[in-house]
């Protein structure tokens, strides 16, 4: 059986809950690359906020200071600790911009945890703190491929700085939004060969999925051998954006075999917000269809309106949330009705009765006291790719919160796929999406460790009942990976 081993890069913002005005906004995300002489190593991206932070005038200009630390944590041990104090560059003139640190890290194969901590030094009250979890491979065997890195820019420059790698001087775009004034992304990652594999031909397959679709766009399909013989293989490659409209889409690159096996996938996803690309739906003109509207009292109209949110694209999106806030009843029975007439238009009103049936089914399982069940995990995901093949639910599992696993035995062009969602509360139904291995959905590696939190005091990363004494009862590995 091959093995496919799936990248992905976190990105998150760090950030008060509260979201108050004088706290620091930094965004980060990780990229894993190797070097034959230090190994495996994570490249750490941060991008400050400028308009979060305060800025001091000197005799030079303006500058921000800001306070940063970083702890990386194996199963066991810290492996790395440092803070210290990073100042923006200086600006002439009023106008500041985001400023962005990158530090290289080696780390062994496994899961590790990075506890963030970052605050403006010129703030007392901006502190701000985040972890993740996050799986570092190894990328020394055989043909391996680092992660992907999207990049603000790439300029030829072999002088030295934080920013330079194999000849380039290099801006990581940490935010994934690409909005209409965005037509390209460029890509720098690298292939790793070792001389000592034993393989003879190596290919790299490329393609762009749409993940809400879950189709590939053929158009971006691309498929060659890779005949350098360098030990390492650095790679830039741009792709253009300009003729996709909104939704989501994910970037992949496999390596593969003269047997024409998968040896390692890596992936990119990213949002494209292309609204002068969209062609969104034209409902003002459409004739009710009086079967069609009695099927829907007045008083439900803005239920199912946003009932289809989870089945609309993107650029849909827009479009319902404005009507949701309207009181225009009459509007969006239009929007409704113009909308089956797109989604199926050989038969609309039984495509729209059968739907309906799912979102009051839906609603009769998954509602919470704060969501209608299409708004939570649970309903969207069903909604969406329909009814899963197999569930397992664990409600009573002493080491963990309760739990779902769905499995699908198709998703578009997509086989056995899994999701697992999990209620940390307790006290309602409200169950999240916490992992699934389907491109586009959230990627957690840590899920496991997540999923124990219920009964871990003094766990590790990797076994966090490891020193708990009552852990008992936990199978949500077992029933994950059991299809």
């Amino acid at each position: 059986m091959q093995r496919i081993l799936f990248f992905g890069i976190i990105i998150f913002c760090l950030s008060h809950s509260h979201a108050q005005k004088k706290t620091v906004r930094a965004y980060f995300n990780t990229v894993q690359f190797y070097d034959p002489e230090i190994g495996n190593y994570l490249e750490l991206h941060f991008q400050f906020d400028a308009r979060s932070t305060k800025f001091k005038a000197s005799k030079d200009g303006l500058q921000a200071t800001v306070f940063l630390s970083i702890e990386i944590k194996d199963s066991i041990k810290t492996v790395f600790n440092d803070a210290y104090l990073l100042n923006s560059p200086l600006f002439i003139d009023s106008v500041v911009e985001d400023f962005y640190e990158l530090r290289r890290i080696p780390l062994p194969p496994g899961i590790h945890q990075i506890n963030l901590k970052i605050a403006d030094q010129n703030n007392e009250k901006s502190m701000v703190q985040g972890s993740q979890l996050l799986e570092v491979l190894d990328l020394s065997k055989s043909f391996s491929v680092s992660q992907l890195e999207a990049i603000e820019l790439a300029v030829p420059d072999t002088s030295a700085g934080i920013f330079q790698k194999n000849g380039f001087q290099m801006v990581p775009k940490i935010n994934a939004y690409y909005g209409t004034q965005l037509s390209k992304i460029p890509f720098y990652y690298e292939i790793y060969r070792n001389t000592g594999t034993g393989q003879k031909r190596m290919f790299l397959e490329e393609r762009l999925i749409d993940t809400e679709e879950q189709k590939e766009i053929y158009a971006y399909h691309q498929s060659y051998e890779i005949k350098d013989q360098d030990v390492v293989i650095p790679k830039l490659k741009t792709i253009d954006i300009d003729p996709l409209p909104s939704g989501s889409y994910a970037y992949e690159i496999a390596l593969i075999n003269e047997k024409d096996s998968i040896i390692q996938t890596s992936t990119y996803t990213f949002e494209r917000g292309n609204f002068s690309a969209d062609d969104t739906l034209d409902f003002h003109n459409v004739v009710m269809d009086p079967a069609f509207q009695a099927s829907i009292s007045d008083d439900s109209v803005h239920f199912y309106l946003g009932s289809i949110l989870p089945i609309t694209k993107a650029a849909e999106n827009r479009n319902i949330r404005d009507l949701l806030k309207s009181k225009d009843i009459g509007s969006i029975r239009k929007y409704l009705q113009a909308f089956w007439l797109q989604t199926a238009p050989t038969d609309a009103y039984t495509a729209w009765i059968k739907y309906k049936q799912q979102v009051l089914y839906v609603q009769g399982l998954y509602k919470t006291n704060f969501q209608q069940g299409y708004e939570t995990d649970r309903g969207r995901v069903y909604l969406q790719y329909g009814a899963p093949s197999t569930t397992n639910v664990k409600e009573g599992s002493p080491s963990e919160y309760p739990y779902e696993v769905w499995f699908y035995n198709k998703i578009g062009k997509f086989s056995n796929r899994r999701f697992i969602f999990y209620n940390p509360d307790l006290t309602n139904n409200a169950f999240r999406l916490l992992h699934s291995d389907l491109i586009g959905e959230v990627k957690n590696p840590g899920w496991s460790q997540v999923l124990s939190r219920r009964n871990t005091v003094n766990g590790t990363v990797d076994d966090p009942n490891l020193f708990n004494q009552r852990s008992w009862g936990q199978n949500s590995n077992d029933l994950f990976r059991q299809y």
